[in-house]
């Protein structure tokens, strides 16, 4: 299947195979998508797929504000060359993590907490969280500020534990984790 997989990703110009990881327990093809996107493309894993949706519903939620901080600030971690997970750097996707956990913590924005149990990894959002309403009067670029002001200077490095299943903040001792 990868190697069908990559013959046509071959044939397609707007993707660029980076890296084929085969020797790991889930085979990943690492791409770039028009130059620009990274995308790690995993084959037979189904584990990932309720995180995507759990993901999406932030998204859903939280409108362009939960995306584009995101985004920005894996663009920032990918510019100062501290993000991969193979390099022993955060992931993209635990950088993801933090933005939506900041959300939550943060008391003068304060994201809704998901309950993660309801995401099995279907199509859609599901229904126990369509009238979740969320507003923020944040610009972008505030939000980006307030990002790093929490994690350089508020979050409790080595004690407190990044949750957006809890969405409050814990220290790593606490039952909750």
């Amino acid at each position: 299947l990868l190697e069908r997989v990559v013959k046509l990703l071959e044939e397609h110009t707007d993707f660029t195979i980076v890296e084929e990881v085969k020797g790991a327990r889930i085979p990943i093809l690492k791409l770039k998508f028009k130059a620009i996107v990274d995308v790690d493309l995993s084959f037979q894993n189904t584990e990932p797929l309720p995180n995507t949706q759990l993901l999406r519903a932030y998204v859903a939620l939280g409108g362009l504000r939960v995306r584009d901080l995101g985004v920005l600030v894996k663009l920032w971690a990918e510019a100062a060359a501290v993000c991969g997970a193979t390099r022993s750097h955060l992931s993209a996707y635990a950088l993801t993590l933090m933005a939506i956990y900041f959300l939550q913590v943060d008391p003068t924005i304060c994201l809704h907490v998901l309950p993660t149990d309801i995401f099995h990894g279907e199509a859609g959002t599901p229904e126990q969280v369509q009238n979740y309403k969320w507003r923020c009067n944040f610009t972008l670029a505030e939000l980006l500020y307030k990002f790093f002001t929490f994690f350089a200077s508020n979050f409790q490095w080595g004690t407190e534990v990044v949750s957006v299943r809890v969405g409050r903040r814990l220290p790593a001792t606490d039952p909750a984790y």
